[in-house]
């Protein structure tokens, strides 16, 4: 197929419905158009498809969305309706799909559509996208957004360490540059932040607070401040390598029975921030080993469809629900890391890594050392 719709979101804010279109790559556009009918088989408006987002898996990606003229509900048009249907026009004028969702059938009228019944290709609710991994051959809805929930991240005031010194997570824009334990240097291609509600989270689920030297003199340099689930490194010079002698990675919430540690649990807001590498990476945070946001399933879903496609234009490639993204180091549960720590094992962290859910595939390295960075 010469295009299709790859992916559209009708049920939701203003700045949220979107219509995502995949041509192949280098396809020239500039005389295609989507057109929106409504109901009766009328127009609503027609959009060209401006320029590209980047180009995922050989096909251009573009994207109607609330920075389109005229796709904008306040001004009385461009709002997708769950009677209304879409149709996506070639150069030649062809239509290449007339698609409508919720069970509802479009009669067309008028426009390159007209004669021509539109084809519903399933239902979303508030909050969902329909999607295609086929072509347009078939959809399928998606979850977009999770409110009540936040990726793995840092607290205000964390300190990076860059090739320009340490910076604060805040500060970090997409395009700037990190250094990384494992991968040397690397370029920050997105980043996330957003706040957070704490009165109604449980004690047990509250940030994470690693106070200065609690881990040894200088680790870190500084309180730290981590969600629960943030994952840092145990088995590396200074943190907890008497115990784990494999680079490990934990979650912050193991640790909280360590002195020094401890759930924040007065705290009544947050406000979050994290950042993608083209990798999964370990970066040095207030001085001690941490990760880069993580991009796998669990983490993709709660993004909403807006937010996927700006990091998928910032990856240059398409970031799709089912995200795969191998850890940079093998990683436990809670429950297994207090397990060494009560024991002082260091066998099981090696042998009882965590089968990485999100991947399906156990991504340990070989290596017990990573390859220091000094940093100045």
């Amino acid at each position: 197929m010469p295009g299709y719709i790859s992916e559209y979101q009708y049920m939701g804010l203003s700045d949220e419905e979107f219509i995502e279109i995949a041509v192949p790559n280098g396809t020239d556009v500039s005389s295609y158009s989507i057109v929106l009918y409504q109901y009766d088989g009328t127009i609503v408006e027609s959009y060209s498809l401006g320029t590209t987002l980047g180009t995922f898996g050989g096909q251009d990606v573009y994207a109607i969305d609330d920075t389109t003229p005229g796709f904008d509900s306040f001004s009385g048009q461009g709002e997708i309706y769950a009677d209304d249907a879409i149709a996506l026009v070639d150069d030649n004028g062809n239509v290449l799909q007339f698609i409508s969702h919720w069970g509802n059938t479009v009669s067309a009228v008028e426009g390159p559509a007209s004669g021509l019944n539109s084809i519903s290709v399933g239902t979303a609710n508030f909050g969902e996208s329909l999607q295609s991994d086929d072509g347009g051959a078939s959809y399928y809805s998606q979850s977009t957004t999770n409110q009540g929930s936040i990726p793995a991240c840092y607290g205000p005031g964390t300190r990076i360490a860059t090739p320009r010194g340490y910076i604060l997570v805040e500060n970090l824009r997409a395009g700037d540059h990190v250094l990384t334990r494992d991968r040397g240097i690397q370029q920050v291609r997105w980043v996330w932040s957003g706040g957070q509600p704490l009165d109604d989270v449980e004690p047990h689920q509250k940030p994470v607070l690693i106070a200065k030297n609690a881990l040894a003199s200088g680790l870190p340099d500084r309180d730290l401040i981590v969600s629960n689930q943030h994952r840092v490194v145990v088995g590396v010079p200074g943190q907890l390598d008497e115990i784990f002698t494999v680079p490990t990675f934990v979650p912050a919430k193991a640790l909280v029975e360590i002195p020094g540690i401890r759930h924040m649990v007065g705290k009544k807001s947050m406000h979050w921030h994290h950042f993608v590498c083209d990798d999964h990476c370990v970066v040095m945070a207030n001085n001690i080993a941490s990760e880069t946001l993580f991009l796998g399933s669990q983490i993709v879903r709660k993004l909403n469809s807006a937010q996927r496609r700006q990091l998928s234009q910032s990856l240059g490639r398409h970031v799709r629900q089912n995200e795969i993204q191998p850890m940079a180091l093998p990683s436990l549960t809670k429950r297994q890391a207090q397990e060494v720590l009560a024991r002082g094992d260091t066998k099981h962290c090696e042998v009882r890594a965590k089968k990485d859910d999100d991947s399906g595939k156990n991504t340990m390295r070989n290596e017990h050392s990573l390859v220091l960075t000094e940093l100045h």
